[in-house]
């Protein structure tokens, strides 16, 4: 039996071959998405930044307290660092079963790379203020760091005595007679 358009072997096929060809665009363009992030990510290694920041794409909660969460940010994932994208799903009255998923740009679902796309701007934003307020940490701990460091390289460079001189050996210790007993202050001996 045929329905109005053909067979359904013929439509499906039809369908097919129009699907194949928007396929091949829709690579196409999102190997040149990819390789624009891959240029950032190039970029953002070169300064070897080693922090990380992430910028909310869009969230839900329920009145149940569920809820989903898609970020796009900085960080290490999997030992590399780069331009990243997360989502984090769970219930907020069990903040220990989260369930995040996490990816480097090029390797996360295609839409959500596509919706991260106009949140680059501001990852790259808070990634300098992060950067900014990281220096400031660092140089407000450096003379405690460098305080560290010289008494440390001090004791290492002092020549090797014992430091334990006053604690005495074993044989000391077993003919060392025990100690006498003593009694409470008020103790009186039980009649």
């Amino acid at each position: 039996m045929s329905t109005k358009g053909g067979s359904l072997a013929d439509r499906v096929q039809a369908s097919y071959l129009q699907l194949s060809a928007v396929a091949s665009d829709l690579n196409a363009i999102s190997d040149e998405l990819g390789k624009s992030v891959s240029e950032i990510d190039a970029a953002l290694k070169k300064l070897n930044l080693g922090i990380s920041v992430w910028v909310e794409i869009r969230s839900w909660t329920g009145d149940d307290l569920d809820y989903y969460r898609e970020n796009v940010g900085y960080a290490k994932v999997d030992g590399k660092w780069g331009i990243a994208l997360t989502t984090v799903s769970g219930n907020h009255n069990n903040p220990d079963q989260d369930d995040v998923e996490q990816w480097l740009f090029n390797d996360g679902p295609r839409k959500l790379r596509l919706d991260a796309i106009e949140k680059l701007p501001e990852v790259l934003k808070n990634l300098s203020e992060e950067a900014i307020r990281t220096t400031d940490k660092i140089k407000a701990r450096l003379a405690e760091a460098k305080e560290v460091a010289a008494a440390v390289k001090g004791a290492a460079e002092q020549p090797k005595k014992r430091v334990f001189a006053n604690i005495p050996t074993r044989a000391a210790i077993s003919q060392a007679q025990p100690p006498q007993e003593t009694k409470p202050i008020g103790w009186v001996p039980a009649k």
